[in-house]
């Protein structure tokens, strides 16, 4: 590489303290409800992640199988498409 392919203009490149502070997060959910959302799909995920390995071994249909291994692979979808995050910091 040539000493001029590495050079770049950064003058039109924000100085740090130019920068504006970004806005507080604001969650779209209450803490309410974000809590009882992450109770809910932390005890369906324990219950599912349990059910499916005793439906592999009790020989349980194919179907059934896959359908609580998929749920048990979602719940934590759901729980973080209402923004649920373990966080012992949070304030709201």
């Amino acid at each position: 590489m040539s000493e001029e392919t590495m050079k770049y203009d950064e003058s039109d490149q924000a100085l740090p303290d130019s920068l504006q502070e970004p806005e507080p997060y604001k969650p779209m959910f209450d803490a309410s409800v974000r809590t009882a959302i992450y109770v809910a799909c932390t005890i369906l995920g324990v219950i599912l992640a349990v059910a499916a390995p005793v439906a592999i071994a009790a020989h349980a249909p194919e179907w059934a199988t896959i359908l609580l291994s998929a749920m048990a692979g979602a719940i934590p979808t759901v729980a973080a498409a209402f923004g649920v995050a373990y966080n012992p910091s949070r304030t709201n």
